[in-house]
């Protein structure tokens, strides 16, 4: 659904600092603030929160954009959650007078699941040793579903119902991973990328094989406006993910050799600068540069 939907179209410098305005069974809250520097450490300006309200489908969570312009700049926050009473975004505008204009649009309609309580198809419980010991929390999980998505995890789980006909498994996986992971493959019925846990969710596909996860990923990183060109192709180099660097490379650089300069010059002054341990700068650069430069959109590096 790439359709924007006008929130409001303002001026700054109007006297009203709190705007209603519907959106998809719900009303969004728009509510600005003035930033005086003789009263903040930070420059003055304005600051514009977004809040979402439903109305009509409250525990009905979807996957929303919102974009706010103001002169000459644009800000859009690409795939926010949002479940019931939600921030929604933000922009600071240190101009002090001007057009304001903010849009939404929604990206995916979700169905949430409580895997904290079986069901007839989640039955498989999966928790880790903190969870245990000192909180008890629990997900019963869907075997069947995880399977589609692949990797070395959920074919372990698979094989532990299976073989071992046990239907319980426990991971060592630090909480906030293992919560990472449930809540984009199992708790809703799609898979979820949000902008908070998309490192911890590219290690752990990474390292699991889960390459329809990565996929996913990588197309949440490329469409997302909150990273430039250059960190998306860093992650690309950091994590060897090879679509994800082509893809880039062909909406951002020209040539071949602007590319290998370019790069060359990003990589060597993020992390070569950063380590005392090589005479030669570009041997730390040597093997993921060179793989992901030569590549073709069937070499996928995972793991």
């Amino acid at each position: 659904m790439d359709i924007w939907v006008p929130l409001l179209s303002d001026r700054l410098e109007s006297p009203n600092f709190e705007f209603k305005s519907e959106f998809i069974g719900g009303d969004c809250i728009i509510q600005k603030d003035y930033l005086d520097e003789e009263k903040s450490t930070k420059q003055s300006g304005w600051i514009i929160h977004v809040y979402f309200r439903p109305k009509e489908f409250e525990d009905r969570p979807f996957i929303s954009d919102i974009a706010f312009r103001c002169g000459n700049r644009r800000r859009e926050i690409n795939a926010v959650l949002i479940k019931n009473d939600s921030f929604f975004g933000h922009i600071t505008v240190k101009e002090k007078t001007g057009r304001l204009i903010v849009a939404a649009r929604i990206r995916k309609m979700l169905c949430e699941l409580d895997l904290s309580k079986p069901s007839g198809s989640r039955q498989f419980i999966v928790q880790n040793f903190e969870n245990q010991v000192k909180e008890g929390l629990i997900y019963y999980v869907n075997l069947a579903k995880l399977g589609q998505i692949g990797g070395d995890l959920f074919k372990k789980w698979q094989t532990v119902e299976d073989v071992q006909l046990i239907s319980t498994t426990t991971e060592s996986m630090e909480n906030r991973m293992i919560e990472t992971l449930m809540e984009a493959t199992a708790k809703y019925d799609d898979l979820v990328v949000i902008r908070h846990g998309v490192h911890r969710l590219i290690r752990l596909a990474q390292k699991y094989r889960m390459h329809k996860l990565m996929r996913v990923i990588e197309e949440y990183i490329l469409e997302t406006k909150l990273m430039n060109w250059d960190e998306k192709i860093l992650i690309a180099l950091q994590y060897r993910m090879s679509p994800l660097y082509m893809q880039v490379e062909r909406k951002y650089l020209k040539t071949p050799w602007q590319i290998l300069c370019r790069i060359q010059r990003l990589y060597l002054s993020t992390y070569a600068r950063q380590s005392h341990n090589s005479s030669n700068p570009y041997e730390l650069i040597h093997k993921n540069l060179l793989q992901l430069v030569m590549a073709s959109d069937e070499n996928i590096f995972i793991g």
